[in-house]
């Protein structure tokens, strides 16, 4: 199960050279990320970095990698982009943000962090793991522009990090760097639906997503394009909100961009809303949605959308029938369709000719895609 990679992330070895131009560093045409390891379970997000996983076993790569995991000599030393770098081992889940990581390890669910930001001063060039203070197994983790989420295994979700949009749901705009209790059953939120165990959990730039057990879409933090769902351009939702114009619909996959979300409902159809300038909800326009909008297109007919994931300005959509569809900004190359160019409408990634697609994975300017 070969994991391609196309966008802005590292196209492939330069033997040493240093890159003329950002192209260099990108493909429009997914391709392979290793000839040798057998990578899976792609993580959501990074900017100019990519985790993912061989066994349990936690790889990052990329032109930001060497920042991120503080590589003796920087990218602009002669750090290959294309080289994988081990992370960890152990891990169960992990999740990229702007300018770091999320890891779970499978021995007790505890979570580790890393980047730049992260590390204490004087700390020697390599990998440095920040433990996060929990007190509970985590599941799931996601990672915003500066803030993160992580789902225990009884169904909380709790968030850290930067706070200036209310993406931590607090109430506040006070960053945290402990883990705040949101929502889920041991929140004491006052609405049922909040009560309700989580997921699922996805971060956008500076807003975050939860889906619950009842396959409610629940929002919270920065929400200038609407990306909150509420049918209201605001500077913030201060706490979680279940995004009702969704009515009865059950949720089972949600993703957040920069300025947009997009979910999948369990019959197959595609909802997004937020900002649309480059055509991420894949309406066909540029108009932002201030509340859900049912995404139509010919090239979805007869398709069932299991997953969605979300890069700052471009959407990905996983099918049963093992497709992939891209949408949004793609002048990087990210949208995977053979071409340095946006689409408005959902259009097809160009996977090698038979094979199928098992999962996606959208980071800020680049796109995963595991094939079998």
């Amino acid at each position: 199960m070969p994991l391609l990679q196309c966008g802005f992330l590292a196209n492939e070895h330069l033997q040493g050279a240093e890159p003329a131009n950002s192209h260099q560093l990108a493909s429009a045409t997914p391709v392979p990320v290793s000839p040798s390891l057998a990578l899976a379970r792609p993580a959501q997000g990074g900017w100019g970095f990519a985790l993912a996983a061989a066994g349990d076993r936690v790889y990052s790569w990329g032109v930001n990698s060497a920042t991120v995991v503080a590589k003796a000599g920087a990218n602009e030393d002669g750090a290959d982009p294309a080289d994988l770098d081990e992370v960890s081992a152990g891990v169960s889940a992990a999740a990229a943000g702007f300018d770091h990581g999320l890891l779970v390890l499978a021995d007790g669910g505890k979570v580790l962090a890393f980047g730049p930001s992260l590390r204490p001063a004087g700390a020697p060039p390599g990998i440095y793991l920040l433990p996060v203070p929990f007190k509970v197994a985590v599941a799931q983790v996601a990672a915003g522009e500066h803030h993160s989420l992580a789902l225990s295994t009884s169904g909380d979700v709790y968030a850290w990090g930067s706070n200036a949009e209310g993406q931590l749901g607090d109430g506040t705009t006070h960053s945290s760097a402990a883990p705040v209790l949101v929502a889920g059953p041991g929140s004491g939120a006052r609405d049922a639906g909040l009560l309700q165990p989580a997921t699922g959990i996805a971060a956008g730039a500076r807003h975050s997503l939860a889906v619950n057990a009842l396959g409610q879409c629940v929002a919270w933090g920065w929400g200038l394009h609407g990306q909150c769902g509420g049918g209201r351009s605001v500077p913030s939702v201060p706490t979680p909100a279940i995004v009702a114009a969704l009515g009865p619909l059950k949720c089972a996959s949600v993703a957040g961009g920069m300025g947009h979300t997009v979910v999948a409902t369990d019959s197959g159809d595609v909802y997004a809303w937020g900002l649309n300038t480059d055509g991420q909800l894949g309406d066909g326009g540029d108009e932002t949605a201030l509340q859900p909008k049912l995404v139509e297109s010919p090239a979805l007919a007869g398709e069932s959308v299991t997953k969605v994931a979300a890069g700052s300005r471009h959407t990905l959509l996983l099918t049963s029938s093992g497709k992939a569809f891209a949408c949004g900004w793609g002048a990087f190359g990210q949208l995977g369709t053979g071409k340095f160019g946006s689409s408005r409408a959902p259009a097809a990634v160009a996977v090698p000719a038979g094979a199928k697609v098992a999962d996606v994975a959208a980071g800020w300017w680049h796109s995963l895609i595991l094939t079998e």
